[in-house]
């Protein structure tokens, strides 16, 4: 076996191996795949190609997350230890059916094929939608998906959501609104904390059931501390070659850590420096439909005052939300919010 993978992968129940994804010719039947689904599983089988080939890295595009974005090459034994990693976490083994209904081309989606190398998973391709369990209707245990889909998912098609075993939550924060309703689900929810620089997630977050918690668990391999700025600064030498250093402000637990806010968000307000994100999940505990962030507005007396903005005209009563006095907005503006393409909100200040 090759990097310690598996030399075939099942894909939508079908084998396929090594040699026939290098041949360049498929054997796909009409019935194989939807219409809308083939050119995503093509994307796919390009990727195995890049997988399967002699080369000893991918390259991959990296969001940001820790600098301008940028390409890098990371060894493909690196993908095999964080698959393995998630698999081991999770108890992903053969008998799992996932669902593949993320983009290939961001480090999401290729961790979800390679998991099926390593595990031997069927791995269903579906065209990337945001509402991917609509129009599915095999059986599936395990779903990598991000949080607009998930919403989409609640509202949609809450049944089907219900019957998997397994889902992780990647690409940005999920809201108190959706922790609330899926409080009694039977499936298992994990929000992830990773980057494409780290091959994907390294700690889990439980979102629900008697496992429910703030923190995320670390998975194996994986080790974590914080610099002079509280950030946190991850350590693998398995996968890494270099300890990576983040912008998110963390407090340390002894099997992880607490996500506080991101350095860069910080506002200074009269000397005090305040996490706009400790006040964002203050008020979406009372307020868990509203779509808003607080950032900050020059001003002569504080130097940065903090203002909250949404899309719709609000009264919000900051001290039965048990704000003190500095953390308190001092004034709403209303506009129009705009997200990133990995559906984060992007943050002005004014």
């Amino acid at each position: 076996m090759e990097f310690e993978t598996l030399e075939h992968i099942t894909l939508n129940g079908k084998s396929f191996s090594k040699t026939e994804i290098l041949s360049n010719k498929i054997p796909v039947p009409h019935s194989f795949l939807n219409g809308e689904d083939k050119p995503f599983f093509d994307e796919v089988i390009e990727f195995l190609r890049d997988w399967f080939s002699e080369s000893k890295d991918i390259i991959v595009q990296t969001s940001g997350s820790t600098g301008i974005p940028k390409q890098i090459a990371i060894p493909k034994q690196s993908f095999v230890e964080s698959a393995k990693n998630t698999c081991s976490f999770l108890k992903l083994t053969k008998e799992t059916n996932a669902l593949l209904c993320i983009p290939v081309q961001y480090i999401g989606g290729k961790m979800m094929v390679i998991r099926a190398l390593v595990s031997g998973y069927n791995l269903w391709i579906k065209n990337p939608k945001s509402s991917p369990l609509k129009e599915f209707n095999e059986s599936c245990s395990f779903l990598a998906i991000t949080p607009m889909q998930v919403n989409f998912c609640l509202n949609e098609t809450p049944e089907k959501l219900n019957t998997i075993k397994h889902v992780i939550i990647g690409g940005g924060a999920v809201s108190t609104a959706f922790i609330n309703k899926i409080k009694d689900y039977n499936t298992q929810f994990y929000s992830t904390y990773g980057m494409t620089e780290t091959v994907s997630h390294i700690a889990m977050q439980r979102l629900n059931g008697k496992k429910k918690s703030d923190v995320f668990e670390l998975l194996p391999s994986y080790s974590v501390s914080v610099n002079m700025d509280n950030c946190l600064v991850i350590d693998c030498p398995t996968l890494m070659p270099e300890k990576i250093t983040t912008n998110d402000i963390v407090e340390l637990y002894p099997n992880g850590f607490k996500w506080l806010g991101r350095k860069d968000n910080v506002i200074n307000s009269g000397g005090i420096k305040i996490s706009p994100e400790e006040i964002e999940k203050k008020i979406q505990k009372h307020y868990p439909n509203l779509i808003f962030y607080i950032t900050s507005k020059k001003d002569s007396i504080l130097g940065e005052k903090l203002v909250l903005v949404t899309q719709e005209e609000v009264s919000l009563n900051f001290q039965e939300i048990g704000l003190e006095n500095y953390k308190m907005p001092k004034e709403i503006i209303v506009k129009t919010i705009q997200f990133t393409e990995t559906e984060k909100i992007k943050r002005e200040k004014f």
